[in-house]
């Protein structure tokens, strides 16, 4: 008998190191790793917040071949960080995900105007007869040039959206008169200004830049996961809501140089001043503290379902959680990073 009390205790002993030597793992998958607009993954990564004795976060890159919102539901990845208008589709279609924190809060794009237009396009009011280089029906380009010519006032159908071929293509249209406008996300290339063929009409990088052009913030950027997993497992919500809570202040409280001397030299590359000057563009994209602007939330969604009604009975409230947010924002207030 005592020795089988020995090997329960002992057994008891493993198990409990067991579970302290290793922490869960949490797969996320990211929308291409090394764009600047995932800039606090990688500095997060550097940090050190997305392992904890607890918890270990796996990045993966987005996979094409399967769609993100099948690998949220089916549990092959726990969180996505991907922008916020995922969130409408899956609950759509019927895939419920929930925004757990909220990393941009801009568009992180400019508007730019033909030269040859700019005397008649100055304000979204402007903008019938529009013709916008925008991308395709379901891109964030898309749904910008949309938000613009609805707070104009107009319809829809009352511009015209030209698919995106490229730089070259799109200069050539711009100077040649066969588009007004085009809405080019970070990094905007100066070959636009520097070769005379358009000007920045709205600056939809910064937080007063985007309120200013749009009237309210634009959720962009997010970490989200499948609600249920949300519901069943807090603890996961709560580690990936702290960890970005932690990095967007120590971003906000230091330089782009400070933040790429942090970058690994492989997404860097050999034009470090390229690099820098992409983040700086990119920088004001995350000047905030986490919390989904609920207002620029209901405007996007109201946006978004112009151009996809099936998202017309989506409750906007049950898309996003502020809840771990909130938590992070009392353990790490502002400067405890």
């Amino acid at each position: 008998m005592k020795n089988f009390r020995h090997a329960l205790a002992l057994l008891a002993f493993v198990a409990a190191g067991a579970t302290h030597a290793t922490p869960q793992r949490i797969v996320l998958l990211v929308d291409e790793v090394k764009t600047v607009r995932n800039l606090p993954l990688l500095i997060a990564e550097k940090l050190g917040y997305l392992r904890t004795e607890a918890f270990d976060v796996t990045v993966m890159n987005i996979r094409d071949e399967i769609p993100h919102a099948q690998m949220l539901a089916d549990g092959r990845i726990d969180a996505i960080m991907a922008y916020y208008h995922h969130n409408l589709v899956n609950a759509a279609d019927g895939r419920p995900s929930q925004a757990i924190v909220t990393l941009g809060v801009t568009p992180g794009a400019k508007v730019l105007v033909a030269t040859g237009a700019k005397d008649r396009f100055r304000t979204p009011a402007d903008l019938k007869g529009a013709r916008f280089i925008a991308g395709g029906a379901g891109s964030s380009k898309t749904t910008l040039a949309n938000w613009l010519v609805l707070d104009g006032g107009h319809d829809l159908d009352s511009y015209t959206r030209l698919n995106t071929d490229g730089i070259p293509a799109n200069l050539a249209a711009l100077k040649e008169g066969k588009a007004d406008l085009l809405v080019a996300p970070i990094p905007v290339p100066d070959s636009y200004e520097a070769e005379g063929a358009a000007q920045v009409l709205f600056d939809l990088t910064t937080p007063a830049g985007t309120r200013a052009a749009m009237g309210t913030l634009f959720p962009s950027s997010t970490v989200f996961m499948n609600s249920e997993k949300v519901r069943q497992h807090p603890e996961m919500a709560a580690h990936l809501a702290t960890a970005f809570v932690r990095t967007l202040q120590f971003m906000n409280q230091h330089t782009a140089e400070e933040l790429v001397s942090m970058i690994p030299p492989n997404i860097v590359g050999k034009d470090h001043a390229t690099y820098l000057a992409n983040v700086r563009q990119a920088l004001p994209m995350f000047a905030t503290d986490g919390l989904m602007p609920a207002d620029g939330a209901r405007k996007e969604a109201a946006v978004f379902a112009k151009q996809h009604p099936k998202t017309l009975g989506v409750d906007i409230g049950k898309t996003y959680t502020n809840t771990f947010v909130e938590r992070a924002l009392k353990a790490y207030p502002a400067g405890r990073y």
